[in-house]
């Protein structure tokens, strides 16, 4: 799997949010 941090960096605020129902299951 590649991710371009060029695009990931920018999309952080959303990809946390749409993580974050996961990471709070830790």
């Amino acid at each position: 799997m590649e991710i371009d941090m060029t695009f990931t960096l920018p999309q952080l605020p959303y990809a946390l949010d749409a993580l974050a129902p996961h990471i709070s299951k830790e």
